[in-house]
C-alpha cells in the first residue's frame, strides 16, 4: 500500500456496500454543518429516484443515477468489529441518504410493506452482535452538534412509525419532506401496483444509486484535502474555511482531527443559532458568525502580519480574504507556537462575548448611554465601527471609562449629523483607528481617540464649534439627509432638554416612537402666509422654501399628533405642543419672542439648537479638560 494520504482506491459504490455492515462513517468536526435545501438537493434526488424506478420497472438492468464523490480516510479501528472511515468529503449525500431511507422505511411499515422496510433496516443501523457500544449502532457518528438531530431520525426510523421528527432544524425538515414524499407517493399507486413500485424503488435505491468512493492512506492532513475539494461548487464559507484550518493546525498524534480544540474553542459558534443566522450589513449577507469572523479579523490580523513581515497593515482586509490571512500568519506563527493558537482562539471568544452584547439591543453590562451611542451605527449605517467598539469594550471593560470614550466617539458622529456630513472612505479611516486603539494601552484610549478624531482629514473631520453654529441654523435639514438622522439628532436634543429640568417633571423621558414634523407646514398657503410674513412671488416662495425645513422649524411628534397638527394654524399648534410631555416642544412655544411662528422665532430656535449641539457634544478642548486629558504639547502630569 502506498504511504502519504494518496488514493489507494477509487471504486463505483451502491448505497448497498456504502453502508456495508458493520462500517461506521465518522464526521469530522470541522466539516461544514448540514446545508443541502428542498429547491437544490432534497426534491431533484426525489425526482431522479422516482425516475430510476419506473425505469427498472420497465425492465432496464443498466441504469444508475450518479450521486457524486466520497472521500474517505481509513482510521484506526479500536477493539471490536466496526470498521471506522473518516469522511474527508461527502458528508451531505450519506447523510441525506440515510434520512431519504428511515423515511422511506416508516412508510412501508405503515402501510404493511414489511419486507421491504426490513432491507432497509439493514442500510440504517449496524447489527446488535458487531456493536460494542451504542455509539457504534449508527452508520454515520456525527461530530458536530449541528447533527444531534441525527440519531433520532435513524431511531424513527426503525422504531416508531406514528412518532413525529422535530422540524425546526434542517435534518428535521429534510426528513419531514421525505416522509411526505414516499407517503404521497404510495397513495397515488394502483393497490395492485405497490408490491411492484416498492420492489423497484428499493432496488433503485440499494443498488442503482451509486458513488465514486475515494479511499486514502497515510497522514496527509484531512483539512487540506477538505479544503480544496471544497473549492468546487458551493464555496465554503471564510468561517468554515477558517475553523478547519484552525483545527488543522490543532491536530496531533492522539487528537488526529482536532476535536479537543474543536470541543473546547470553536463548537459554541456551530451549536449556537445565534452565530448561525443570517444577517445584513453594507457589503455583506451571510452568517453572523462570517461578520463576526471579518470584525475579530481586523483586530488580530493586522498587528501579526506587521509583526510577521515588518510592514503596517493599512486598509481594512477585504472580507473574502480572511482565511488566507489566517493560513499566512498561521503557517508562519501558530504551527510553530502552539501555545499562541491557543492565546489567539481565547481572545476570539472574549471578543464573541463582547461583539454579541453590541450587537444585541437589551444587553445590561452596558449602561443606558453606551447602548445608545453604539446604536447610532445602525442609524448611520457605520459597520466599520463595531471593531472599535470592540476594542474599547475589551481594553475599558464596562465602566465609566468605556462610556467616557463612547462620549468622544458620540459627539464625533452627531457633530458630523448636524452639518450632513457624509463619510467618503471611512471604512480605511476606522480601519485606521481601531489599529491605533488596539495597540494604545488602556489609560491612553480617550487620548487617542481626541488626537485621532481632532486630526481626521477634511471629508472624515470633527467639525468645530464655530461651523456648527455658522452652517446649521440655515442649512437644509429635511432634504439631504435621512429623517432617522434628523429624529437621532433632535432625540438627543430632547434628552438633554429633559434632564435640564428632570428635578422638576414627574414624567420620566422616552423617546417612544417618533416622527419629525414641521411647525411650519411645507404646505404654507392658508393659515400661514400672512404669519410668515410672505407673500407669493417666486422669490418669496423660494425663501420660504428654504425657511420651513431650517432644523428651528422641526420638532418631534407622535404620529397620533402628527395627524392632529396637519397644516392648521399657529395658534391650534401651540396649543398642543405647549401641552406635549416631550420637553423639547414645551420649550418651543415658552422660547418664543413673540406670539406668532414667523422667520424671526425659526431663525432664534435654529440658532438655538446649533448651541445644544454644541453644549450636548462638546469638542475636543472642553473633553479634554473634562475628562483630564493632556493637550497637544502639554508637558507630562508628575503627580
Amino acid at each position: 500500500m502506498n504511504k502519504g494520504g494518496e488514493a489507494i482506491g477509487t471504486q463505483v459504490t451502491a448505497v448497498r456496500q456504502a453502508f456495508a455492515s458493520a462500517k461506521q462513517y465518522v464526521v469530522p468536526s470541522y466539516q461544514r454543518n448540514y446545508v443541502w435545501t428542498l429547491e437544490e438537493q432534497w426534491e431533484p434526488l426525489w425526482d431522479d429516484l422516482m425516475a430510476l424506478t419506473e425505469r427498472i420497472r420497465a425492465g432496464s438492468s443498466q441504469h444508475a443515477h450518479f450521486l457524486g464523490t466520497i472521500i474517505t480516510r481509513q482510521l484506526d479501528a479500536p477493539s471490536g468489529y466496526i470498521n471506522p472511515w473518516s469522511v474527508v468529503d461527502g458528508q451531505q449525500r450519506l447523510t441525506t441518504l440515510l434520512i431519504l431511507i428511515a423515511a422511506a422505511r416508516v412508510t412501508f411499515v405503515q402501510h404493511g410493506l414489511v419486507r421491504y422496510a426490513s432491507m432497509l433496516s439493514r442500510i440504517l443501523v449496524n447489527d446488535e452482535d458487531e456493536r460494542e457500544s451504542e455509539a457504534d449502532k449508527y452508520k454515520i457518528k456525527h461530530k458536530s452538534s449541528d447533527y444531534e438531530g441525527f440519531r433520532a431520525i435513524i431511531d424513527v426510523g426503525l422504531e416508531s412509525p406514528s412518532t413525529d421528527v422535530e422540524t425546526d432544524s434542517r435534518l428535521g425538515s429534510c426528513y419531514a419532506y421525505f416522509r411526505t414524499a414516499v407517503e404521497v407517493w404510495i397513495k397515488e399507486l394502483d393497490e395492485d401496483e405497490i408490491e411492484s413500485h416498492v420492489r423497484a424503488f428499493n432496488k433503485a435505491v440499494l443498488d442503482r444509486l451509486v458513488v465514486v468512493d475515494i479511499r486514502l492512506l497515510g497522514d496527509q492532513n484531512s483539512h487540506a484535502i477538505f479544503e480544496a475539494l471544497n473549492a468546487r461548487g458551493e464555496p465554503l464559507a471564510e468561517w468554515e474555511k477558517t475553523k478547519s484550518y484552525i483545527l488543522s493546525l490543532a491536530v496531533g498524534e492522539d487528537d488526529p482531527d482536532g476535536d479537543r480544540t474543536y470541543e473546547a474553542h470553536l463548537e459554541r459558534y456551530d451549536r449556537d443559532p445565534y452565530w448561525n443566522e443570517k444577517v445584513s450589513a453594507p457589503r455583506f449577507s451571510g452568517k453572523r458568525i462570517d461578520l463576526f469572523l471579518f470584525y475579530f479579523a481586523q483586530l488580530e490580523i493586522p498587528w501579526q502580519r506587521q509583526r510577521l513581515s515588518g510592514k503596517p497593515v493599512v486598509r481594512p482586509l477585504p472580507r473574502n480574504r480572511i482565511y488566507r490571512e489566517f493560513r499566512y500568519i498561521g503557517e508562519h506563527h501558530y504551527r510553530h507556537h502552539p501555545a499562541e493558537l491557543d492565546s489567539m482562539l481565547k481572545r476570539l471568544e472574549r471578543y464573541a462575548q463582547i461583539y454579541r452584547r453590541i450587537d444585541g439591543p437589551k444587553a445590561d453590562n452596558f449602561s443606558d448611554h453606551a447602548r445608545e451611542v453604539m446604536a447610532h451605527r445602525r442609524v448611520l449605517n457605520l459597520a466599520s465601527l463595531v471593531p472599535a467598539f470592540m476594542v474599547l469594550v475589551y481594553k475599558l471593560g464596562y465602566s465609566e471609562r468605556l462610556d467616557d470614550a463612547l462620549r468622544i466617539v458620540d459627539s464625533y458622529l452627531m457633530r458630523r449629523v448636524a452639518l450632513k456630513l457624509r463619510y467618503s472612505g471611512f471604512d480605511d479611516v476606522a480601519f485606521r483607528h481601531v489599529q491605533a486603539l488596539r495597540d494604545a494601552p488602556a489609560h491612553e484610549m480617550h487620548s487617542v481617540l481626541v488626537k485621532r478624531f481632532e486630526g481626521s482629514s477634511l471629508p472624515n473631520r470633527w467639525p468645530t464649534d464655530v461651523e456648527i453654529k455658522q452652517r446649521l441654523p440655515s442649512a437644509n435639514m429635511y432634504h439631504g439627509i435621512a429623517s432617522a438622522r434628523v429624529q437621532m439628532l433632535l432625540g438627543g436634543i430632547a434628552q438633554h432638554m429633559h434632564r435640564e429640568r428632570e428635578h422638576l417633571l414627574s414624567v420620566p423621558f422616552s423617546l417612544k416612537p417618533l416622527t419629525v414634523e414641521h411647525v411650519a407646514p411645507r404646505n404654507w398657503k392658508g393659515h400661514w402666509q400672512d404669519s410668515l410674513g410672505f407673500q407669493d412671488s417666486e422669490e418669496d416662495r423660494h425663501r420660504l422654501y428654504q425657511l420651513v425645513h431650517r432644523v428651528g422649524n422641526l420638532t418631534l411628534v407622535t404620529r397620533s399628533m402628527n395627524s392632529k397638527l396637519g397644516d392648521k394654524d399657529w395658534g391650534y399648534k401651540a396649543r398642543l405642543l405647549k401641552d406635549d410631555n416631550l420637553e423639547l416642544n414645551k420649550r418651543l412655544v415658552a422660547d418664543m419672542d413673540g406670539t406668532i411662528w414667523n422667520e424671526a422665532g425659526i431663525d432664534h430656535r435654529s440658532r438655538q439648537l446649533a448651541g445644544y449641539v454644541t453644549k450636548i457634544w462638546p469638542h475636543a478642548d472642553v473633553l479634554r479638560r473634562e475628562l483630564g486629558i493632556s493637550a497637544p504639547g502639554d508637558p507630562p502630569d508628575q503627580g
